[in-house]
């Protein structure tokens, strides 16, 4: 774990993102397309696989960066993956809501991850915040009861605005319990999402790094732990 130098604050409030911070989202998506697929009678493979993942992350960057909205997203992952893997499929919208309806049924945890949420919310105040749809992130945190760990969740596709957009930081800070922002820190996996949505509102930032990509000190970045159980074993944030 890092340490960003003389920081000794307590925090009462986590802000988290989900996936692939709580919930194994690589697990999630890899079934959930493969699910899909087999639906509209196309064949699944590690290769399309990988191609979808490249496609998929290259345009919620885009969307982070609010250059394309997030319809345009929804079904040009599968617009452009059909070009390469299946030029014959034109039923790319059909195909995009069948991805989002098995998307919602996948709630795969990290290992340990639920015992830590658990621990967690015995201690502060949780709030998920995610860019995912509304549709799926309900479902999902349904199904894994994790909506019970929480005090709530703000998902992009119902306010309008996305991480790490100033604005839907101050939404969030608008609602939460807690109203030192010094008492509050996000906690997430994505440099660009998370830790600069959280620098855009002023907020501590702790990344959730357990491949250890990033070296502290760095700009984005106050904390950095390996596992969700760190944020329980040292006192600097409880």
């Amino acid at each position: 774990m890092g340490r960003k130098e003389g920081m000794d604050m307590k925090y009462t409030t986590l802000l988290m993102d989900v996936d692939d911070t709580i919930f194994d989202f690589s697990a999630c998506e890899y079934n959930a397309l493969q699910n899909a697929l087999e639906v509209h009678g196309l064949t699944f493979s590690c290769e399309v696989y990988h191609r979808f993942t490249a496609i998929n992350s290259a345009l919620w960057k885009k969307f982070e960066q609010n250059q394309i909205t997030r319809s345009e997203l929804r079904v040009r992952r599968f617009s452009e993956l059909t070009e390469v893997c299946f030029p014959d499929y034109d039923q790319n919208e059909t195909l995009a809501d069948t991805y989002v309806q098995k998307l919602g049924e996948q709630a795969i945890f990290f290992d340990g991850a639920r015992q830590a949420m658990e621990q967690l919310s015995r201690v502060y105040d949780i709030y998920i915040i995610t860019n995912g749809l509304l549709t799926v992130q309900n479902s999902r945190l349904a199904l894994s009861r994790l909506d019970h760990l929480v005090k709530g969740a703000f998902i992009s596709d119902a306010m309008g605005v996305q991480k790490p957009m100033k604005t839907f930081f101050d939404r969030v800070l608008q609602e939460v319990a807690e109203k030192n922002t010094r008492r509050i820190l996000v906690v997430g996996d994505s440099l660009t999402s998370d830790m600069q949505g959280g620098r855009n509102a002023g907020l501590d930032t702790c990344l959730y790094d357990p491949k250890h990509r990033v070296t502290l000190p760095h700009p984005l970045c106050d904390y950095q732990i390996s596992n969700l159980n760190e944020l329980l074993r040292n006192d600097e944030y409880a």
